[in-house]
């Protein structure tokens, strides 16, 4: 029987979970995997590759089992390091990268008919090499040959913010809130600048504080929104049906986010908490997106979506306490406006803020500016090399709200004439294009282990 190749581009959560269910649905098939990852630790992405543990998943562990049919997986994980850990716990990132890597080398040993090979190199262009295979160019010059191909991209730097100023040519400012040896050249107790208030803003704002108390951060946003905590103990999810207050509503989103305010309301009434009906909300959000209309989803992004984030996207207790602290103390000061200008002088930077509720101007002059306003999902603003070859050249396409990927039902890529390309598929946050809610680990495990099955 010939042998059958698997390429999998990206070994962050996504390409390492894809190439282990790979695994676990192929233990007989003559199959071989192929994981293309720059960094040298499959498992490790963006999220899991810091080695400090202060930092912490925002998840509590009994719901970040890689594997949607072993709920318990992570926590027993959790639990063989310490007894005192529980499904309410809420673990460091580095524990679940090393979860993420001994998965995958259990696996790997479980089927050690099946091949597979890790590549430390950066993959730039995809093409059709005939009968429905492709060719992958490595930087490096080299190239593999692949039968099927799995996108397993994760996020990538943030666009820089409006005014685009010259300013953005310094030293002085930051774009890429995600690399580390950038932050660490921010030297001494001089105070710098975040733009964002969300979890890639406190992820910045904690790090650049671990080993001082005293240097001043500030964070502006234009609606000064901060994400909410998830409770201590918090519940477990519970599976329920469409919820009835959103049926027979008219597809629009202020219809939807009127019931959604609605329920919450009558629900504290009965002692409830409002985070129980956003929890239940989110197995039907890619059915609620799928009513929406471009339009409509459109006004969402615009006027919602902010206060949304805040509410979905919860910090865990202990970091949420930190930052009210941080606060308390002055330390930390969030700013709610717009950054009108930025000016340099011998090596300060003055950023110019106009106020939101009282249209001040108000100058704070920091050493240096951190963009942390979220990944960017535009495709055409992307600079990956491999992301400008598939562009340009047709295999994939962007969705009508820049959100990321238009992928089918089979996760194939849909190419520029509207077509699903064959044995070409993508897995990972820019499914958020088609499904909305699909950053997440509860979400992407499924989505990968439906992928896994189309694979074999």
């Amino acid at each position: 029987m010939p042998v059958k190749v698997i390429a999998i581009i990206g070994a962050g959560y996504c390409g390492t979970l894809t190439a282990v269910h790979i695994l676990r649905q192929n233990p007989v098939n003559r199959v071989r995997v192929v994981l293309v990852e720059q960094h040298s630790r499959p498992g490790r992405g963006l999220a899991y590759r810091t080695w400090d543990d202060n930092f912490l998943l925002n998840v509590p562990a009994g719901n970040m089992s890689a594997l949607a049919d072993d709920p318990e997986h992570f926590v027993r994980f959790c639990q063989n390091i310490d007894p005192a850990f529980n499904a309410a716990s809420f673990i460091s990132r580095r524990l679940y990268g090393d979860y993420l890597e001994l998965t995958l080398r259990e696996e790997i040993t479980r089927h050690r008919e099946t091949v597979i090979e890790t590549i430390h190199d950066e993959a730039i262009a995809i093409h059709h090499s005939g009968n429905d295979a492709y060719q992958i160019d490595l930087r490096n010059g080299a190239s593999i040959c692949a039968h099927q191909i799995v996108l397993a991209l994760g996020h990538f730097p943030p666009l820089p913010p409006a005014p685009v100023t010259e300013f953005y040519k310094t030293p002085a400012y930051i774009n890429n809130p995600w690399d580390s040896s950038a932050l660490e050249r921010i030297l001494g107790n001089a105070p710098v600048a975040l733009l964002g208030m969300g979890l890639t803003a406190l992820d910045v704002l904690f790090r650049l504080t671990s080993s001082s108390d005293t240097r001043k951060i500030y964070l502006i946003s234009r609606r000064g929104l901060c994400p909410q905590p998830h409770r201590f103990h918090p519940k477990a999810p519970v599976v329920v049906g469409f919820p009835h207050y959103l049926k027979n509503l008219p597809p629009t989103a202020k219809a939807y986010c009127r019931a959604l305010r609605l329920e919450i309301e009558r629900n504290a009434v009965r002692g409830g908490d409002w985070r129980d009906i956003i929890n239940a909300l989110r197995p039907h959000s890619p059915e609620i997106w799928r009513r929406f209309s471009v339009k409509e989803r459109w006004k969402f992004l615009s006027h919602l979506v902010a206060y949304w984030d805040i509410h979905r996207h919860r910090l865990a207790p202990s970091a949420h306490l930190r930052l009210s602290d941080m606060l308390k103390s002055g330390q930390a000061e969030m700013i709610a406006g717009y950054v009108r200008n930025y000016k340099t002088h011998a090596g300060q930077v003055s950023v110019e803020i106009s106020e939101r509720h009282t249209g001040r101007i108000r100058c704070v002059d920091v050493r240096h500016v951190v963009n942390c306003t979220g990944p960017n999902f535009n495709l055409a603003c992307i600079t990956s090399p491999l992301i400008v070859q598939l562009r340009s050249e047709g295999y994939l396409r962007q969705d009508a709200n820049r959100l990321g990927i238009e992928v089918n039902e089979h996760y194939q890529l849909i190419d520029c004439r509207g077509d699903a390309a064959k044995n070409l598929f993508y897995v990972g946050p820019m499914l958020k294009a088609r499904f909305w809610e699909a950053i997440a680990v509860p979400e992407l495990r499924i989505h990968i282990q439906a992928l896994a099955k189309i694979l074999k």
